[in-house]
């Protein structure tokens, strides 16, 4: 069992299934809910292993093996991007073949964000009136991507997100003796990644995070008038290859700058210093506000260049107005 198992097998979500279970109480349907892509894909995979086996997901019976070696008939496992009302037909078609070992069988739909309106409501005649001896175990990245009625007939199960402890011990799990880069890497992508694995081990594995950010935060130190802004920004050399990162390490600044004004200050970021006190609580809510924005329109491909200026030239504003 790795550690990122060990950790989702203490958590609320995977114990509320696993009392189900041994209780008799199975719902035909838990839908959990988690923006981190990792965890909430591990989880399914282990409630779903946790409905199956007999003892409630013990690891050592024939059918725990089994589903350790991909040999289980009576779980089918749906982790697509994209899932079409063609996938949702042949998951339904399936889910009434009662031809299968054991007392359930299981489906596991870990990205319901990916399954559109239509795909959805197709598979809700399902939920509505589930086979006999059939669970689901829907995975979501936000309640908003699934359908009030789908909702209404889910067990919801909300994944809180890992300590930066916890995430320290993932990333360096693999690691016997880390050096000091590898300690001080872990520590930053850890504290960065705010609870969500899959975004720390993104940080981690970016061998220039720790340059990119330290470059960012001179930028918005220098960042005092929109005199100063192409001057700027030609330092961090912005274009599609690299925005998404520097929008992350936008939101990950200002989110550790926030999380100072309540009293938490972190270590290992002595680039912020002298830096928390040039925004209020008011002005901090605006920027991360901003950057959602900048996000939504980095998924809907504009340009770059526009979106770069859309972010700084609002951070000014911002600050500008909020001081007023």
């Amino acid at each position: 069992m790795t550690e990122t198992e060990r950790l989702l097998t203490s958590s609320r979500p995977y114990k509320t299934v696993v009392a189900d279970k041994l209780s008799g109480a199975l719902n035909h349907c838990y839908l959990i809910l988690s923006d981190d892509d990792i965890a909430r894909k591990t989880l399914c995979r282990l409630v779903a292993k946790a409905a199956l086996c007999p003892h409630g997901g013990c690891g050592k019976c024939d059918v725990c093996e089994k589903i350790d070696d991909g040999a289980y008939v009576a779980l089918r496992i749906n982790e697509s991007e994209k899932i079409s009302v063609d996938d949702v037909s042949e998951l339904i078609e399936d889910s009434y073949f009662t031809g299968f070992d054991g007392d359930i069988k299981v489906y596991v739909v870990s990205n319901m964000q990916g399954m559109n309106e239509k795909a959805q409501n197709k598979f809700l005649k399902t939920l509505e009136e589930p086979p006999e001896g059939v669970v689901f175990i829907l995975g979501a990245s936000q309640q908003t991507a699934v359908l009030a009625t789908i909702l209404s007939r889910c067990k919801k199960l909300y994944f809180e997100g890992f300590t930066s402890g916890q995430i320290y011990g993932v990333l360096t799990e693999k690691t016997e003796e880390p050096d000091d880069e590898t300690v001080r890497a872990a520590t930053r992508a850890a504290v960065c990644g705010f609870g969500n694995l899959t975004r720390a081990e993104k940080l981690y594995d970016d061998s220039a995070f720790s340059e990119k950010f330290s470059l960012f935060v001179s930028v918005i130190r220098n960042l005092t008038s929109t005199k100063k802004l192409d001057e700027q920004l030609a330092k961090l050399k912005i274009d599609k290859t690299n925005l998404d990162g520097y929008l992350d390490i936008a939101e990950t600044v200002f989110r550790l700058i926030l999380a100072a004004q309540r009293g938490a200050v972190e270590k290992g970021f002595e680039e912020l210093d002298g830096l928390r006190g040039e925004y209020d609580y008011p002005t901090l809510v605006n920027i991360l506000e901003l950057i959602l924005k900048c996000k939504r329109m980095s998924e809907s491909n504009c340009n770059p260049q526009s979106i770069a200026d859309t972010l700084f030239i609002g951070i000014l504003e911002v600050k500008y107005l909020c001081r007023k």
